[in-house]
């Protein structure tokens, strides 16, 4: 008797499971359903909707930004005086160019007054916190650090740029072979390639199809990107235009002395490896020494900010740092 009901009461822990497997089954199955049957199609409507708002913020800033730097080309405000007598700039066009070409669509008054409202908030920190020259030091490496943003960006989208070159040049060449015009060759590189070079390419035919001849929206295009790569595209079209050519023999080339170049990039930075990380090691080495000896023998290392010599030591040290890593900089960079 009591071994029936032993296996009865096995029978029913047996559906039991059997019956919570089927629970949690049914539960994984109706998750999956709701995820992919509404779950997921609302997150690509909102992300379609969030991508064309800010497309559509990107164009009104990027339309407000030209009609300045037109209208900034025939007038020079005092400001743009000034600093022309101090950079050697007569205009401010130079400014308007980087900051389109780093993508950040921002009037150049709205910049120059970013750099200094950090170089003012660095200099009351160094006052706060900081005594002597420190002060300046810290005030002019924040008032750098907009600067530092916009070439990083720049550099960045040129670099992506470069590297999309090669394939955008074998797609033009192929869709100028198969009878198609450069207009609509350009489209098509717009519709393939991904940004930064399709959506440039997209501008450039938008501005053409609303009223500018190719050669004015090529050279446009070229302003807004820091690219030698682009420059000879622009160059083979134009001189093209002039003179007539096969301009798909062209592209090819084109593509194929970009190609070149990337490749020998690439062996400039595996020779330049070793002293680039020489370099690194170099800077990091006392910072990380001085860090050490800061957590095991603070009273000690004090003595750098508490002495009067310590304080001439440590500013000998961080500038011959700042020299040596300026020096390696230069040994190991080797334009191509």
């Amino acid at each position: 008797m009591d071994r029936l009901s032993h296996l009865n009461m096995g029978g029913m822990d047996f559906m039991y499971a059997l019956g919570l497997l089927g629970v949690f089954v049914a539960a994984c199955l109706l998750t999956t359903v709701i995820n992919q049957m509404v779950m997921e199609p609302y997150l690509k409507r909102s992300q379609l909707k969030k991508r064309m708002r800010s497309q559509k913020r990107e164009e009104e800033f990027r339309a407000k930004i030209f009609k300045a730097y037109q209208e900034s080309r025939n007038r020079n405000s005092p400001v743009t005086s000034l600093m022309g007598r101090l950079t050697g700039l007569s205009r401010v066009d130079n400014l308007e160019r980087q900051l389109i070409q780093a993508d950040l669509y921002l009037p150049p008054g709205v910049f120059i007054l970013a750099v200094a409202l950090m170089g003012s908030v660095g200099f009351l920190l160094g006052t706060r916190f900081l005594y002597g020259i420190w002060i300046w030091v810290v005030g002019a490496a924040m008032g750098y650090l907009p600067i530092f943003i916009l070439r990083w960006k720049k550099r960045r989208k040129t670099m992506q740029f470069e590297k999309q070159m090669p394939e955008a040049m074998e797609l033009l060449a192929r869709s100028l072979r198969a009878g198609h015009t450069l207009s609509a060759t350009m489209e098509l590189v717009a519709q393939e390639i991904q940004p930064p070079l399709g959506k440039e390419m997209r501008i450039t035919y938008e501005e053409q199809r609303w009223g500018l001849s190719v050669t004015q929206a090529l050279r446009r295009m070229g302003e807004r990107v820091a690219s030698q790569d682009l420059g000879y595209f622009v160059t083979a079209v134009l001189v093209q235009n002039e003179s007539g050519g096969n301009l798909a023999e062209i592209l090819e080339n084109i593509g194929t002395l970009i190609r070149e170049r990337m490749k020998l990039k690439g062996k400039v930075q595996i020779l330049t490896a070793e002293g680039r990380f020489s370099a690194l090691i170099l800077m990091g080495l006392p910072v990380v020494t001085f860090l050490a000896l800061y957590v095991m023998s603070r009273d000690y290392i004090m003595l750098l900010f508490s002495d009067p010599l310590g304080k001439k030591m440590l500013g000998a040290a961080i500038g011959s740092m700042a020299i040596g890593a300026w020096v390696m900089k230069k040994m190991v960079s080797i334009k191509v």
